[in-house]
């Protein structure tokens, strides 16, 4: 008798068991929040679908929803190796960690025998590791930039270089934790004039590419924010503050980054900043107006923030001329871009809400080529020799300034105005474009390299009533001729 009851005892625990097992782990009862077929009770991520229950480090996390796979500390957003607790790190980029990698910094010298094996941006990243963790954390988009600006202006004050901030911002870039590293490097320019408050001692041997001119235009911001802040007088050859840099492949940059300096100076005075923007030539002024567009902006939207109203009305087509309207509200699908972390189609339905379609149309294009520019970047720097080079010449008998861009070096440029001729060398084949000032032109040109006309020829004259524009590709290196029929 007594063992019937321990039998019918054991019987019934055992469909208890059972049962309570089964509607514990049912979804239709107890809910399944990422409807994987796995009750919320048994899902280790119930809010995200993982038939599979992957769980590398058995941490009762699932993989899908851990942000440290491996449990070494290092996040998983950060870590290039999530599935292995002894590596992290590849700032070099070549599928190899540094535990294995024999060369970090691919210097050609094996770290065996290097004194300083790794790339800067990996030591930085190592020393402050849990400051950039603590700002990937962060799920508001405008507080993460706000956190890596102020990290980047520490960093910058405490390294010796400031390009080795600048590396880790793109690596961090390259890496998807930052969502732009242009932003942050305008914080390093600023950082760095502080320490050093002088523009061309800060600009001089940096890489204009490296996010995309950011460093340089906090330089220049902060020089014309200290002239106002200190109440001197705005500089008369504000318009040659860039000229030691000529012919290097940072003048546009430092131009450019002029513009972004006028607007600190004259916060909103838009007419002020573009008008000694115009006083300039022609592509300098095209530079610098960008400069100023995409300061003021920024400056606006940041302050006002996003509204139909504030979007449609930023950029006034009454009050700007032709061309600074368009460069305004492409500026403003440039900052857009940078207030919806760089997804065209969060910024394009900002753009949309504009009234003036051609505004509207521009948007969409500053947009577009802010995102294109931002993902191009970071595949492969351009070296010196292949960037473009903004090398203006003077006109020694006259105030006006012929502009020339080329990759390739222009140098021997002489222009005879009593016939009219120009005439300069050029170091490489490649392509080049010219601005000449309509008052130098007065008939129908020839133009010739090494006396054959060159591929690709296009005489415009219909960009601006200020300039005639030239476009033409060399094959050789040699001397071009411009000799009015």
């Amino acid at each position: 008798m007594i063992e019937k009851k321990i039998k019918f005892f054991l019987v019934a625990l055992s469909i208890l068991v059972s049962v309570s097992f089964l509607l514990w782990s049912n979804p239709i009862i107890f809910g399944d929040s990422d409807n994987d077929g796995i009750g919320d009770s048994l899902d280790n991520c119930p809010t995200n679908s993982n038939i599979g229950q992957k769980d590398f480090d058995v941490d009762k996390i699932g993989d899908i929803c851990d942000s440290d796979d491996d449990n070494d500390e290092v996040l998983d957003a950060l870590d290039f190796f999530d599935a292995d607790p002894d590596d992290w790190a590849d700032f070099d980029f070549d599928g190899v960690g540094t535990v294995k990698d024999t060369d970090d910094d691919n210097d050609g010298v094996l770290d065996i025998q290097d004194s300083d094996p790794n790339l800067p941006s990996e030591d930085i990243a190592s020393k402050h590791l849990q400051d950039i963790q603590g700002c990937m954390e962060m799920s508001d988009g405008t507080s993460r930039l706000l956190c890596y600006s102020q990290f980047f202006g520490k960093v910058t004050y405490n390294e010796d270089t400031n390009a080795h901030a600048l590396e880790l911002a793109i690596a961090l870039s390259k890496i998807g934790v930052l969502d732009d590293c242009h932003f942050v490097s305008h914080e390093i320019g600023h950082t760095a004039f502080k320490e050093k408050p002088d523009v061309i001692t800060n600009l001089l041997g940096m890489d204009g590419t490296m996010c995309r001119g950011g460093y340089f235009h906090g330089v220049l911001a902060s020089h014309f924010h200290n002239i106002k802040e200190n109440g001197e007088p705005f500089p008369a050859e504000y318009n040659t503050i860039c000229d030691d840099l000529i012919g290097s492949s940072n003048y546009q940059d430092c131009i450019h980054g002029l513009g972004h300096g006028l607007v600190h100076y004259f916060d909103e005075d838009l007419d002020s900043s573009l008008k000694l923007c115009h006083n300039m030539s022609f592509y300098q002024n095209r530079l610098c107006v960008k400069g100023v567009m995409m300061q003021y902006t920024d400056n606006v939207l940041t302050r006002d923030s996003v509204s139909k109203s504030v979007i449609s009305n930023i950029c006034d087509a009454s009050k700007l001329e032709y061309l600074d309207y368009v460069e305004c509200s492409m500026s403003v699908g440039t900052t857009l871009a940078f207030f919806s972390n760089h997804d065209y189609d969060e910024g394009s339905k900002i753009c949309n809400i504009i009234e003036n379609k051609s505004g509207r149309e521009n948007c969409f294009e500053g947009l577009r080529l802010e995102i294109n520019d931002s993902e191009k970047y970071e595949i492969e720097p351009l070296t010196e020799n292949i960037r473009e080079k903004f090398q203006p010449q003077f006109i020694e008998s006259d105030s006006q300034i012929i502009d020339i861009r080329s990759p390739a070096q222009i140098s021997n440029f002489e222009f005879i105005s009593q016939i009219g001729i120009i005439s300069f060398s050029i170091d490489a084949p490649n392509y080049v474009i010219m601005y000449i000032p309509r008052e130098f032109i007065q008939s129908e040109l020839l133009v010739t390299v090494n006396g054959q006309i060159p591929r690709e020829l296009d005489i415009t004259d219909n960009i601006s009533e200020e300039v005639v524009m030239i476009k033409f590709v060399t094959s050789n290196e040699g001397i071009v001729l411009i000799i009015p029929l």
